[in-house]
């Protein structure tokens, strides 16, 4: 098989799993969450669980939900690891990190405080929220408040392996996250694994009961 057969094959497998994705994930986003539910986090660090709670933010768990039963959270870098937060969401797929990034959710007033192992969406603006994720790792309560007055409203907490959370490798700080998460959107990992070395990754992520 020459270089030019070779390359149309891998076009045409990554368009065909790109749309396989894309169904998996329009399905998915029509399931209605439980009223809690047990999600466990397997990392190059090991693994944390994470205890959802659907009267904290109803439209937040939900979502998150979805995006579990998807299997979205699957070989994806945190790409923001800091003294205050780690941060994840970002495909491998040029083509889902477009899609959802129009998938947004409406804003929710925080119910919950945003302390150590409080676990909530990132939001760039008004009805932002889509797949972005982040845990604190301190005493954050300021982002209640913060954003358009309606806060970052936690949805759950982990309840097993905070000290995993710590570990996750943090020298690039907030670089990614202000300077060059559009570049990541575009290239994903590969962009990550030649640009910043290290990062630890997100394996899976499924629903344990």
């Amino acid at each position: 098989m020459n270089k030019t057969l070779i390359t149309l094959f891998c076009c045409c497998c990554f368009l065909a799993a790109s749309a396989q994705s894309k169904k998996s994930l329009l399905r998915n986003l029509e399931k209605n969450a439980p009223d809690s539910f047990l999600v466990r986090f397997k990392t190059t660090k090991g693994n944390f669980d994470v205890k959802v709670y659907k009267d904290w933010s109803p439209i937040g768990a939900t979502r998150f939900y979805q995006l579990v039963k998807a299997h979205y959270y699957t070989n994806m870098y945190v790409f923001r690891s800091t003294e205050k937060y780690a941060q994840f969401g970002i495909q491998n797929d040029t083509a889902l990190n477009r899609f959802m990034d129009k998938k947004t959710i409406k804003d929710e007033l925080a119910t919950h405080s945003n302390q150590r192992g409080i676990m909530a969406f990132a939001t760039g603006g008004i009805d932002n929220r889509t797949v972005h994720i982040f845990i604190n790792k301190i005493d954050n309560r300021r982002l209640d408040t913060m954003a358009h007055s309606k806060g970052f409203p936690p949805f759950g907490r982990v309840v097993k392996g905070m000290e995993v959370v710590d570990q996750f490798y943090g020298a690039y700080k907030d670089t990614i996250t202000f300077k060059y998460q559009d570049a990541v959107m575009k290239y994903g990992n590969k962009y990550l694994e030649e640009h910043f070395p290290g990062l630890d990754k997100i394996k899976k992520a499924r629903i344990k009961h």
